[in-house]
């Protein structure tokens, strides 16, 4: 069983992404629905602070749809949510009751980093939320105070992640794409998949980079070949977070192709 599905896929540089920004896309919200969530909020966050977790309301931009066009563009519609509205419609019994289109819906990005000698870095989360042991690809959240420019900047956000998360700095990326847009439908929200490639080897990510953050405990690596990719999918299915496990599976699909994508979304399905 799937936890996730393929909005949109592809190879796009920024030039390639359309960005529909409309602030006032919001979830709607009954007076009604905002005391239920205020109350909820609270004991999140008196939950958060009994298990040392951190949990603050950020300012996060919303997914609307997303949709590869004929010209090789990838089209985004995007609006405005928070880390508060996500945590409420999140909760199996309001997503259970309402269209995807009612949900706080944050949009998310998340990349499969490819070092300079093939591996590939991953995280078992932990100090976390929601997919608490499972494996994920470095990512977070598309956040409205950070990622902005003139227009939301996913790529931006992404390269802000994989800084704070790993050390690894712009000057180390030799490219970086978007792979598509995918949908977690075990904790609803879209995410932007990447691949970004850099030009170091896995020790100097390791022994030369200084996170800027601790939310990484452990950074973990896979040397990549079809064989280690597709097993390690396989393997750990239902192990590795629901948006992981789609960038892990379209990176591969540009590594190693179609037939390699095909076989195995048949081992997972």
């Amino acid at each position: 069983m799937l936890e996730f599905e393929i909005v949109a896929h592809g190879l796009y540089r920024p030039d390639q992404l359309v960005i529909d920004y409309d602030p006032s896309r919001r979830m709607p919200v009954t007076t009604e629905m905002q005391a239920w969530m205020d109350d909820l909020w609270q004991r999140k966050l008196a939950r958060a602070h009994e298990n040392g977790l951190r949990l603050f309301n950020s300012p996060l931009f919303r997914f609307s749809a997303a949709a590869a066009r004929q010209d090789g563009s990838l089209h985004l519609v995007m609006g405005d949510t928070s880390y508060k509205e996500y945590v409420a419609t999140r909760t199996a019994d309001f997503a259970q009751k309402h269209t995807r289109e009612n949900l706080g819906n944050p949009l998310a990005v998340c990349s499969v980093v490819e070092t300079g000698d093939n591996y590939i870095l991953l995280d078992r989360r932990q100090g976390v939320d929601v997919y608490v042991g499972r494996y994920h690809v470095i990512g977070g959240f598309f956040e409205r105070e950070l990622d902005m420019g003139t227009q939301p900047d996913p790529f931006a956000a992404i390269r802000r992640e994989i800084r704070e998360e790993t050390g690894i700095q712009a000057s180390d990326i030799k490219e970086q794409y978007c792979l598509g847009v995918v949908y977690d439908l075990a904790t609803p929200h879209g995410e932007m998949c990447f691949l970004t490639r850099l030009n170091i080897p896995l020790q100097t990510v390791l022994h030369n980079r200084t996170p800027e953050e601790d939310e990484i405990k452990q950074l973990l690596s896979l040397q990549v070949t079809p064989e280690s990719l597709h097993e390690f999918i396989v393997m750990n299915h239902g192990n590795i977070s629901a948006t992981g496990e789609p960038n892990l599976l379209l990176y591969g699909k540009e590594k190693f192709g179609k037939e390699w994508y095909d076989e195995a979304m048949r081992c997972v399905i």
